[in-house]
């Protein structure tokens, strides 16, 4: 499981926006201290949230939210400080540049709850963790992670870098849930990453308990969705399977990285 880590090295007062300079310094010191196996352009990390290289990834997250949505630093710190305890972030940086690119937040359970869970429950869904649970077979929210958030830099994102550090995110989660034995995801996805997730790629997300969208931390028609991670593979496989060849090569690239973590270097745990 992805455990819930006490305070690491440098813990303290977590920081959501930094400037650039002060987020380049702090990536060049972790590349430092902590060693990317390999080569290629990009790296991967795992990194407690109570690690003070953590501010990096909460940077990228604040940066891309407050683009898209209007989250300051506030709403997020208000929004996700309670959880620090029990996330952990993928970061993928890129090493020729000496630069991070993009973040996935994990948030594993604990005493607080997942903060999808929680924030359900509220109005206007008004969905009960017992009933989410039920609904969907969960029977051990151990076996659960929370997909907090999924933030990638203006120069990394979108079409013209092949979509490359977003789906390396989503491969390094996968990857991760699989070798460790987790069943089930939960999180809020904005309209156009849970089309991009079920209708391009076929990743057989669902809206929780059959929920209807809702607006979401400045984010409308937002979905709240289930992932059954088992189900992923054969899906997906099935899905290809039905496409025209052609559209099926043009897919693959995506999906290799996403279902298979094709080119998705292994993540260096930092706690």
């Amino acid at each position: 499981m992805l455990e819930v880590v006490g305070l690491g090295p440098g813990a303290g007062e977590r920081r959501y926006s930094l400037s650039a300079p002060t987020t380049q310094e702090l990536v060049r010191a972790l590349i430092h201290q902590h060693p990317l196996p390999g080569d290629g352009r990009f790296g991967c990390y795992l990194i407690a949230g109570t690690n003070r290289y953590g501010d990096i990834a909460r940077s990228v997250e604040c940066s891309v939210f407050q683009h898209f949505f209007g989250n300051t630093a506030n709403v997020m710190q208000e929004a996700y400080g309670p959880y620090e305890q029990s996330s952990q972030f993928f970061l993928i940086v890129d090493r020729h540049e000496q630069t991070a690119a993009g973040t996935l937040r994990i948030i594993a359970s604990s005493p607080l709850g997942l903060k999808t869970l929680n924030d359900i429950a509220l109005p206007p869904l008004g969905l009960s963790e017992r009933s989410v649970c039920e609904h969907h077979g969960i029977t051990d929210l151990a076996r659960c992670w929370d997909i907090g958030t999924l933030a990638v830099l203006k120069a990394y994102r979108g079409q013209k870098s092949d979509h490359l550090v977003g789906t390396m995110l989503y491969g390094a989660l996968h990857r991760a849930a699989v070798e460790l034995g987790v069943d089930h995801a939960v999180t809020i996805l904005d309209k156009h990453a849970y089309a991009q997730l079920t209708q391009m790629l076929a990743v057989p997300f669902e809206p929780i308990a059959g929920s209807l969208p809702f607006d979401y931390l400045g984010a409308a028609d937002s979905r709240a969705a289930y992932l059954y991670f088992p189900k992923v593979i054969p899906t997906v496989e099935g899905y290809l399977g039905r496409l025209d060849e052609t559209i099926r090569s043009s897919l693959r690239p995506y999906i290799g990285r996403v279902i298979y973590a094709e080119g998705v270097p292994e993540a260096v745990r930092v706690f």
